[in-house]
């Protein structure tokens, strides 16, 4: 079995969200959303996770109870048959009668929302992630170590890709090596991404035109994908000379994940898109400098969209026509889309501790798109520092 997490690592993510609770004038909060779980409980297993403002948790387990007791560290790990259970659940953890009880309202579903405002009728109801996306924005050396590791994973990706992007290669195929590469680094397969419809694959590879095909998700490079049932991802399209190639994968290492993308090309690069990769590189180089504390995250995002329309490519800047996004960024962790957003209209701050993907990205419709990204740990006394690795030049592939 896997190990466990350390305690005492548990112990500080609960003491520091219960000193949040109270910050937020709430006096507990009840969580079900798997990474929420895996961060404050140390597991994943079917549960409710019960947490006063002050005072020791419960974790209420349906299954499976065996591991989540040898997985969990807290003190309290019961079994729960009934989701009737839980009012009595709080009153034994100090949550009372007519007390404010957070839930993870950006992910529950109106169906749950109404179960627990029946089961809770004599408490008041509110949203308790603005007092946990601060905690879990700060990263643990222990969290920085596994991103780190994920880290390696897609390096390891991105130094396999050149033997294997080949003419008549369909992009599909290409991502599916590079998977069994980050598999045999250790990569754990699924990658936690939040929001209803948010399934995430581990990465895409995208050629030729293809990189440039807008699609559902609020991000700026999606592929045709291989059915209009997904409508994203790489496609059955055979790499062509003068493709440029571009790969964006996740490592991912207990439960962490890293960011990462090169842009490939194939044979004699296009002209327009080597400048425009060059463009990329400043970009990413420009907004790198800016991810110290005290940044204001929309900042970066202005800034990146500065200097591409001084480069002349604001057009293409995060996506093309109404497929553009409005970020250059955003956190990560135990899922790939966490706070802070590094977009337009974004109120935050950066922090030390933060552990932010930097991703400049210029798509051109019907030819194709380039991109660079890293990751970067936001340090109190230094620029950020920089997780990824591997050579941020154009690498072509010969034909």
């Amino acid at each position: 079995m896997p190990d466990p997490l350390p305690g005492a690592e548990i112990a500080a993510r609960v003491a520091a969200f219960q000193g949040s609770l109270r910050e937020h004038g709430l006096d507990g909060a009840l969580i079900v959303q798997a990474a929420d779980l895996v961060y404050l409980s140390g597991t994943a297993q079917n549960a409710h996770l019960l947490v006063p403002a002050d005072g020791e948790p419960v974790l209420l387990v349906r299954r499976d109870l065996g591991r989540a007791q040898a997985e969990s560290p807290l003190a309290r790990v019961e079994p729960m048959t009934t989701l009737r259970a839980l009012p009595q659940a709080a009153r034994s953890v100090g949550i009372v009668a007519g007390a404010r009880l957070g839930l993870e309202l950006d992910v529950i579903s109106a169906a749950a929302y109404l179960r627990y405002r029946d089961l809770f009728a004599d408490a008041e109801l509110a949203d308790c992630m603005p007092a946990l996306w601060p905690v879990r924005a700060l990263k643990s050396p222990w969290e920085i170590e596994r991103i780190d590791r994920a880290c390696r994973q897609s390096r390891a990706a991105m130094d396999a890709a050149p033997d294997l992007l080949r003419i008549g290669r369909a992009e599909a195929d290409v991502l599916t090596d590079l998977g069994r590469v980050m598999r045999a680094h250790g990569h754990e397969g699924t990658i936690r991404f939040r929001g209803m419809d948010a399934e995430f694959h581990f990465g895409q590879v995208l050629g030729g035109p293809n990189a440039a095909i807008a699609g559902p998700s609020d991000t700026p490079l999606h592929g045709p994908g291989l059915s209009t049932a997904q409508g994203r991802g790489p496609g059955r399209r055979p790499l062509r000379a003068g493709d440029a190639v571009v790969i964006d994968v996740s490592g991912l290492c207990e439960g962490y994940v890293s960011d990462q993308t090169r842009t490939f090309f194939v044979g004699e690069p296009d002209p327009e898109l080597l400048a425009a990769y060059a463009a990329c590189r400043t970009l990413l180089a420009g907004c790198a400098a800016l991810l110290r504390p005290g940044t204001p995250a929309s900042a970066v995002y202005a800034h990146g969209l500065e200097l591409a329309a001084g480069l002349g490519f604001e057009a293409a800047y995060m996506g093309h026509g109404p497929a553009r996004v409005r970020f250059i960024g955003h956190g990560i962790g135990l899922e790939l889309n966490e706070p802070p957003a590094l977009a337009a209209g974004s109120g935050q701050a950066l922090e030390a501790g933060m552990v932010l993907a930097l991703e400049p990205k210029l798509a051109f419709a019907g030819v194709g798109a380039v991109g660079v990204e890293n990751t970067y740990l936001v340090r109190p006394d230094a620029p950020a520092l920089q997780l990824t690795s591997g050579t941020e030049e154009p690498i072509v592939v010969p034909a």
